[in-house]
């Protein structure tokens, strides 16, 4: 929140065009600022969870409240993993309670990337902009004209 916060005050920033994404544990801060984006009013106009809890997701506690904050969601969220991360529950619950919803989501699920869990996941997020860059600004177009 402080960056958000930090961002808008700039004058180079349109406040009117900020989107919120996170990798891994950022994925999950991610889903929670969709809960504090419909709370605060904050302006954010998408988000962009990469692989959120996908280490993590055994945790009943953390499902339970990743699920909260998604319900809550006010703008669009792209979900993307790639088909080797340790774990696609969390993508496929979070998006799933968007469907049911009705409200505007994506979920893309990429083919394997590395030949292990850890390259499936913080690998395909932090080396694979060309797999997955294309999408993510189709994604990030699209919500901004909404």
């Amino acid at each position: 929140m402080a960056a958000l916060a930090y961002l808008t005050q700039l004058s180079d920033v349109d406040s009117h065009r900020i989107s919120v994404a996170g990798c891994s544990y950022g994925g999950i801060q991610t889903v929670l600022a969709l809960e504090a984006n419909a709370e605060q009013k904050l302006g954010l106009r998408a988000a962009i969870d990469f692989a959120g809890g996908a280490m993590s997701w055994r945790s009943s506690s953390l499902r339970a409240r990743m699920i909260k904050a998604v319900r809550t969601a006010t703008i669009p969220v792209l979900f993307i993993q790639a088909e080797n991360d340790y774990d696609l529950g969390p993508s496929r619950t979070l998006a799933g309670e968007l469907e049911k919803l009705g409200k505007p989501h994506k979920l893309l699920i990429f083919p394997p990337y590395g030949q292990t869990h850890e390259e499936g996941h913080g690998g395909f997020c932090t080396q694979a902009t060309h797999v997955w860059g294309p999408a993510v600004i189709s994604f990030l177009d699209a919500s901004m004209q909404r």
